[in-house]
């Protein structure tokens, strides 16, 4: 049997480690009909699913795709499988018979010491794309009908199924009960008084400040938001955008006065946290009419010998209507008010420390934050001129859901410092930095 006579594409990785990327990534190449092997498709009992594999490697294979991370290339099920196809390729007189993908960093196994990688650790989606090019115009590998069946049942044997049973969502909108009645327009303007937000314009300013001047101009906040500003030509969408600045502003002013940290992330967005002196050590407890409970929002971790805090980044938005929307953050320091200088390790430590936290986590920590940011109110006056403010509704959202998932069952319980089993090597770190460097670049 030759290449002519091969049509599979075969993955190999680690079980079950890489499971949910292998089921993924072959569901998407039998939708492009290919036919794809992996073990995820022992489904079904009376094979012999090793022979079967080994078989399929050493007659039907067309390719075969090395999931490739620390996990799989330690697996001796995956060397087993790269040394199948090894010997299979050298027959076939195919040097590129395997194709690595990169899924995480790893150390080379021998046998593909000479391939060149398919790259999914920043973007499974640009990977795929990247490999469907290989696999059709490299390659040619010849398509069929496939095997999409056996996918779609090994995608839906684990899925939960809908019910018609409402459900109520906690969503990250903080509702905006009122917002201030007048924005002013001063085409010299050039400072306000401390503490309040404004946004440059032409030759002017922006803000919610009302001070004598005679050439001041005013708009209804809500007209500007519904129509823009059409006496001084600034267009809806970019009076949307300006008034976002000024609320977020005027948000991040108040977060000042509750001796929270002030943090730049990775993507430029500054994240709120709290600090050690300015925050609780201990769990806060929250009681609203829908959800109580408690957690802490800042900790130690021992093991790695640093101090954790909740932060959040929140920022305005008008549509669908008026609201803040938060994104939950995650600050680590030595003392408590210094956040870590090196953005690669704590991007590591993140993704590291923070894996096994659960949303049912996440959101109690929010929910916690915001209990002790309002000292327990259901509003949030935030501040954008002397006796006027845009009015924020706590806790978030409620959304009603009409369907949920049968047979939902309570989550294990989330301890408050959870540490992982494996600590950050300096390799690990290295890596990190090297990311950081190649985003840079980008």
């Amino acid at each position: 049997m030759d290449a002519s006579d091969r049509a599979v594409v075969f993955i190999t990785h680690a079980n079950p480690e890489d499971n949910p990327f292998a089921i993924w990534l072959g569901a998407k190449l039998a939708s492009a009909g290919y036919e794809v092997w992996a073990d995820v498709l022992r489904l079904r009992g009376g094979h012999d699913w090793q022979r079967l594999l080994e078989d399929t490697i050493r007659l039907r294979t067309f390719k075969l795709l090395l999931v490739a991370n620390e996990f799989s290339v330690k697996k001796q099920g995956v060397r087993n499988e790269l040394q199948i196809a090894s010997d299979t390729g050298k027959k076939l007189n195919d040097s590129n018979f395997i194709i690595p993908l990169r899924l995480g960093a790893f150390e080379t196994p021998f046998v593909v010491a000479e391939a060149q990688y398919i790259n999914f650790e920043q973007s499974w989606a640009s990977g795929l794309k990247e490999l469907l090019d290989t696999l059709q115009e490299t390659y040619k590998v010849p398509k069929s009908r496939g095997n999409a069946e056996a996918w779609m049942d090994v995608q839906l044997i684990h899925g939960k199924k809908l019910a018609e049973i409402p459900e109520r969502l906690l969503s990250n909108w903080l509702e905006v009960k009122r917002l201030p009645t007048w924005v002013y327009f001063y085409p010299n303007f050039v400072s306000v008084a401390e503490g309040f937000p404004k946004v440059e314009y032409r030759e002017g300013a922006l803000t919610c400040v009302k001070q004598a001047d005679p050439e001041r101009l005013a708009s209804r906040t809500a007209d500007l938001l519904r129509n823009g500003w059409p006496a001084i030509e600034l267009d809806k969408e970019d009076a949307r955008r300006r008034f976002a600045d000024i609320a977020n502003q005027a948000l991040a002013n108040l977060l000042k006065t509750k001796n929270l940290g002030n943090h730049q992330m990775g993507n430029r967005q500054f994240a709120w946290w709290v600090t050690s002196n300015g925050g609780p050590q201990a769990k806060v407890a929250f009681d609203w009419p829908e959800c109580r409970g408690s957690r802490l929002i800042q900790g130690i971790s021992n093991k790695r010998k640093v101090r954790w805090h909740f932060g959040v980044s929140v920022f305005f938005r008008s549509a669908p209507f008026h609201h803040y929307r938060v994104t939950n953050r995650l600050i680590f320091t030595q003392d408590g008010k210094t956040p870590i200088d090196s953005a690669a390790r704590a991007h590591r430590l993140r993704r590291s420390f923070a894996k096994g936290w659960r949303n049912a986590r996440w959101r109690d920590m929010l929910l916690s934050f915001l209990y002790w940011l309002t000292g327990g109110k259901t509003e949030l006056p935030v501040p954008v001129a002397t006796g006027d403010s845009i009015v924020l509704v706590v806790p978030p959202l409620f959304f009603d859901c009409p369907v949920g998932v049968a047979d939902n069952a309570e989550q294990p319980h989330d301890e408050d410092d959870p540490d992982v089993d494996t600590l950050l090597t300096d390799e690990d770190l290295e890596d990190a930095e090297h990311e950081q460097q190649e985003e840079a670049g980008r």
